[in-house]
């Protein structure tokens, strides 16, 4: 029988989804399947999981507060600080895009009235330049100002003066979305030895026009089991900043680099970058046509896994599921 976890020492801490007769339990942070309770290494009562929660936002939420009202910034610092977030705060709009691109928050609460760059201009440019950074808009109440915000995609909108206890409930929910998603996913399921479950990021250099053809066509792909053979939760990564971002936010276990869309930045520099990442995946797994030879041997050099897409696409399907069977603890013998 698995010993009762002390919570949050342990990377591979096992929750329980939910009390039924079946006993199961979700695996955070680096073991993200489904295992039994008498399998578990640990395990966490229901009743501190939200606890739980609270503890994984506070490791990802590193918040930036941007607002020219120095009240308000102190308030909202001092607030969250106090319960173990890292803190920045910005005046301006331009401030905040420094400190952005320094120290990538995984969270900002924006301003509307700010000096310079508005909080609306401001929201634009975030989402174009870091889409997977949430954004949070604290500003005095109008609706043409929350329907606006609300069009350019920020993921939640309070009016001034903001509860705190309300702010802090919805920054939990939205920095832990992907824990709850995989959940969500996963906990009506119990997982099957010999099918393989992983988190997959595909990473896809490429013009607006081309990812809204190649992202259904990967989705179709890896979400039927029966053509992929796994249970796999997908996102998707469009740029440098996007996949650095990502690997802090959505934790893939495999990330995946199609080096025949990168136009920006080389195969091997891209590869070095996600493998020095604080936030490195478990696995990364090159692939495509036309690999360049100083690409090849700087992916050799870092040890990482190359499928040439010449043999066919299947020849990718079947290191992922290979891949991820081995991560599973499975023999990937198939």
């Amino acid at each position: 029988m698995p010993a009762k976890c002390p919570l949050f020492q342990n990377e591979k801490v096992i929750c329980r989804v939910k009390p039924d007769s079946q006993h199961r339990w979700i695996g955070t942070e680096r073991t993200w399947y489904i295992r039994n309770y008498c399998q578990a290494d640990y395990y966490v009562d229901c009743e501190d999981f939200e606890a739980y929660l609270e503890q994984q936002a506070i490791v990802k939420g590193k918040i930036l507060v941007v607002d020219d009202e120095t009240t308000m910034l102190e308030t909202l610092s001092s607030f969250f600080s106090s319960r173990g977030y890292q803190m920045m705060t910005a005046a301006s709009a331009e401030a905040a895009l420094k400190l952005l691109a320094a120290e990538q928050p995984a969270l900002i609460f924006i301003d509307i009235k700010l000096p310079g760059m508005n909080g609306l201009e401001l929201l634009k440019e975030i989402k174009q330049r870091y889409p997977a950074v949430k954004t949070f808009v604290i500003t005095a109440f109008d609706e043409e100002n929350k329907k606006a915000a609300e069009a350019l995609g920020c993921d939640a909108f309070f009016a001034k003066p903001v509860g705190l206890d309300a702010l802090k409930k919805r920054v939990i929910e939205v920095l832990t979305d992907s824990e709850r998603r995989l959940m969500k996913t996963l906990a009506s399921r119990q997982k099957v030895d010999g099918v393989p479950a992983a988190r997959l990021l595909f990473v896809i250099e490429v013009l607006p026009t081309e990812k809204d053809r190649l992202t259904p066509y990967f989705r179709e792909c890896f979400t039927d089991e029966a053509r992929c053979g796994g249970h796999y939760e997908l996102d998707f990564a469009y740029s440098i900043n996007d996949t650095l971002q990502k690997l802090m936010s959505f934790k893939p276990d495999i990330v995946l680099i199609n080096f025949d869309t990168l136009y920006q930045i080389p195969c091997g520099q891209l590869a070095s970058r996600i493998v020095e990442s604080p936030y490195r995946p478990k696995e990364v797994i090159v692939y495509g046509l036309n690999l360049e030879a100083s690409d090849k041997q700087a992916i050799e050099q870092l040890g990482l896994q190359y499928v040439d897409q010449r043999r066919s696409f299947a020849k990718l399907v079947t290191t992922i599921k290979h891949t991820a069977l081995r991560l599973n603890g499975h023999s990937s013998k198939t």
